[in-house]
């Protein structure tokens, strides 16, 4: 392949996702590799995955410089990585000795060494300020093989002169992917770009403007760093661009002002007729997967640009009637944003992009006619009339289609009646009173992560600053109202920048937290451009790493302007940027949208796999066998595998939909909630069942652990990370007990309620100290052999 194909391949991966997101309401994204499976297969030898993976790297940078390699080729090329990786070791050489890389203080996992997982590939990667052996063994057998990371420190420089390497005038491919490497700094081709990087600003305007646009930061402006621009390293380096126009990219130095302009020209075709042909061929057949990708035909011969995707039409033909693809419940076929999904039986398509853009189909068992129309005027929506291509599939009988047997829907509660069968609840807000119960919720407030002026807009390029007045977030009816308002304000972060909007964001860290279960939130939302309600959880604690390592679980998201529709997640990997997701949408029944009435969005986690429903109807599906954590390859169920507390909030703008901004009459825009509802099986569909013998009944409020085991006719009640911690409890409605609880060392507690008979009531609560005063919590109850109790 020719650098030129290589490096539009590229840009064409990063950027294609958010287009579609913006013109199809869906992105196309790549499937996470999947996770290391523990399969204990030895590694008998190991070789470099290629010449430019070891044994030396060498690598420059202004004080520290990043590396990375693929993994080595195990056993000869018989084993994976996922194979082999629970027998994989790390080592550096310090001192003229090999030492594990988890006993060098100096080394700490995901802050400067990890893992990476890319399009298939699976490697490691470190940040370095100094030249440093590594070496990757066997623990089983010793075998091992080096690598030599070496360190070349650049000092910082001004440009003085800029001399382009590429350009400075070049055409952008199809699909709008063009990019042009560094220019020459200085006069001197030994100058990288790091030494001059503190030093330049990118900016760029169409080429028919005078207006130069800052797009660092400037999510506003249209521009995306890694969406539709960016950087790439290969060949020393350089900026990609994806366009839908012709622009003019300037560098300059912020001290000198010495410039360059390229100009990257977008041939859009003349159209006339808007008449298709076909790119290549109209019969396709299915490969072994079922899987069949054609190009998009072409419009007025030539290939269809990006702008013109979503003027398309697509049909099957069933039983001699042409049946619109996107109509699910008639065709079949259910449109699949995140690629294809292993997990779902349902015929599937999607779109592809190489050079040019195409739709996929998977799993075709059958023959088949698909048919794919244009617009005679070139406009959505406008007569199609006979411009038409039609395609023969021939299927692939033998093709794998997922079992989906365990994807039933699941019975609700009603608004006033929590209950469910087979469910214990264990934490609820109705939202009854008049305002947000503090004792349960947290406000979280302003515009910025950690304060960092780099992360405006919550580091998303959202439009909102949050705020803890009654004016966005109040309890009304029974109800909670989060509300986004026109309330511009800036920050001492950035006094230069302006917040449009206020809302609420809400969360339960510190107050309540559960690991496995199931969560209903019942809620209306607001429909309007760049409106983003959300109901989500994150971990309680960072145990694998910030986010995404340690995890996200996104219940509900919507797209205010698409309000036939919602989705789910769950974001997982590595640290951000090295994370990844997978999701799926749920597409409301004709007539019904996020705004019409109130559904309930619910999600089940057990431990080996994670189910999405909407008014109890299921839609999406996640198991360990697709995630992982990036720290912890060896452990199947990490990162999701910890308590996670829960969110809710409704955003503005931002990137989950392209940032695009609320039009005038979109705001004010109120999510209202009805109720939360978490639950825990009372049998063995997942979570932690009480009454299992030696299973914990836990739920974490704050940095404690309180709960109690069952073995045989014995209750062990057990606080964790107390500084003290005293039992209170009284059974079969006899007198209260108090006992201190014994220390177990580490801030731990416990004290045992012996010889229970059956049918026998417990009811008890602690008081504990968690390092800011005494505290008590609510009594519970537990009924020996009758019911699992509520846990607490």
């Amino acid at each position: 392949m020719k650098r030129s194909q290589l490096t539009e391949r590229l840009l064409v991966r990063k950027v294609f996702g958010l287009f579609l997101a913006v013109v199809l309401a869906a992105g196309v994204g790549l499937l996470p590799t999947p996770k290391a499976q523990a399969a204990g297969t030895t590694i008998t030898s190991m070789s470099y995955f290629s010449a430019a993976d070891g044994p030396v790297i060498t690598k420059s940078g202004v004080g520290q410089a990043s590396y990375g390699f693929v993994m080595p080729i195990f056993n000869g090329g018989s084993a994976t990585w996922s194979e082999v990786a629970q027998d994989l070791g790390v080592k550096v050489k310090a001192n003229g000795n090999w030492i594990d890389i988890d006993s060098v203080g100096s080394f700490v996992y995901n802050q400067n060494w990890g893992h990476w997982s890319d399009g298939g590939f699976n490697g490691y990667w470190f940040t370095l300020s100094a030249t440093t052996e590594v070496q990757l063994y066997s623990k089983a057998n010793g075998v091992t093989l080096g690598y030599n990371l070496v360190f070349q420190n650049i000092n910082k420089t001004t440009i003085t002169a800029m001399t382009p390497t590429q350009g400075p005038v070049l055409t952008a491919g199809t699909t709008g992917g063009a990019g042009f490497t560094y220019p020459v700094f200085n006069n001197d081709p030994a100058i990288p770009y790091a030494a001059v990087a503190d030093d330049l600003k990118v900016y760029v305007k169409p080429v028919n403007s005078s207006v130069w646009i800052d797009i660092d930061n400037n999510a506003a402006s249209g521009w995306i760093y890694d969406q539709n621009f960016g950087q790439f390293t290969d060949g020393g380096g350089g900026y990609w661009f994806n366009v839908t126009e012709s622009i003019n990219v300037k560098l300059e130095s912020k001290t000198s002002l010495v410039n360059i302009v390229y100009t990257i020209n977008f041939n859009e075709p003349v159209r006339n007729s808007y008449i298709l042909t076909p790119f290549e061929g109209t019969t396709f057949t299915a490969d072994v997967s079922g899987a069949i990708g054609l190009p998009l035909p072409k419009i007025d011969g030539s290939a269809p640009i990006a702008t013109e995707l979503g003027n398309f039409v697509y049909q099957i033909n069933l039983n001699g009637q042409w049946v619109d693809l996107a109509d699910s419940g008639l065709s079949g076929f259910v449109y699949s944003a995140s690629g294809y999904n292993n997990l779902s039986s349902a015929n599937q398509w999607g779109y592809w992009a190489d050079h040019i853009y195409g739709p996929w189909f998977q799993p075709i068992q059958q023959d088949m006619q698909i048919r794919i129309g244009y617009p005679l005027n070139g406009q959505k929506g406008g007569n199609i009339g006979n411009n038409f291509i039609t395609y023969s599939f021939i299927g692939n009988p033998d093709a794998p289609r997922p079992d989906d047997a365990d994807h039933k829907d699941i019975p609700l509660s009603s608004p006033t009646d929590p209950a469910i069968s087979g469910l214990t609840l264990i934490w609820q807000d109705e939202f009854i009173g008049s305002g947000l119960d503090t004792g349960k919720w947290n406000y979280e407030q302003g515009y910025y992560l950690n304060n960092d002026p780099g992360t405006w807009g919550w580091g998303n390029a959202e439009l909102q600053h949050y705020t803890n007045s009654p004016q966005n977030v109040f309890v009304q009816d029974g109800k909670l109202n989060i509300r986004a308002l026109n309330d511009p304000k800036s920050f001492p972060q950035d006094p230069g920048r302006t917040a449009p909007y206020s809302s609420g964001k809400i969360n339960t860290k510190d107050h309540f937290a559960l690991k496995y279960g199931r969560v209903d939130f019942r809620a209306k939302l607001p429909t309007g451009n760049g409106i983003w309600p959300a109901l989500w959880m994150l971990p309680q604690d960072q145990t694998y790493g910030t986010w995404a390592a340690s995890g996200e679980i996104d219940v509900m998201e919507a797209r205010g302007r698409l309000p036939g529709m919602t989705s789910g997640a769950i974001h997982f990997g590595g640290q951000w940027p090295a994370n990844t997701h997978l999701s799926g949408e749920y597409h409301f029944p004709s007539g019904q949208t996020i705004a019409n009435d109130f559904h309930v969005y619910s999600v089940v986690w057990e431990e080996d796999n994670i189910k999405w429903y909407v008014d109890g109807k299921f839609f999406f599906k996640a198991t360990r066998d697709q995630w992982y954590s990036a720290a912890a390859p060896n452990n199947p169920n990490a990162p999701f595998d910890q308590a996670f507390y829960l969110i809710m909030n409704l955003a503005i703008g931002g990137n989950f939909d392209g940032g695009i901004a609320p039009s005038p009459g979109d705001i004010p825009a109120t999510m209202q909630v009805d109720y939360v509802r978490v639950y825990k099986d009372n049998g063995n569909g997942g979570g932690q069942n009480p009454g299992d013998p030696g299973t914990p009944s836990t739920v974490v409020i704050g940095d404690q652990v309180k709960g109690l085991k069952k073995t045989g006719d014995n209750l062990l009640f057990y606080v964790n990370g107390a500084t003290f911690a005293d039992l209170h409890y009284k059974v079969n409605n006899g007198g209260q007990l108090n006992v201190a609880m014994t220390s177990v060392g580490n801030g731990n507690y416990t004290y045992a309620v012996n010889n229970l008979s059956q049918g026998d009531t417990v009811e008890y609560f602690f008081t504990y100290n968690p390092g800011q005063g005494a505290l008590d919590t609510p009594w519970q109850t537990y009924v020996h052999g009758v019911t699992q109790g509520t846990p607490e």
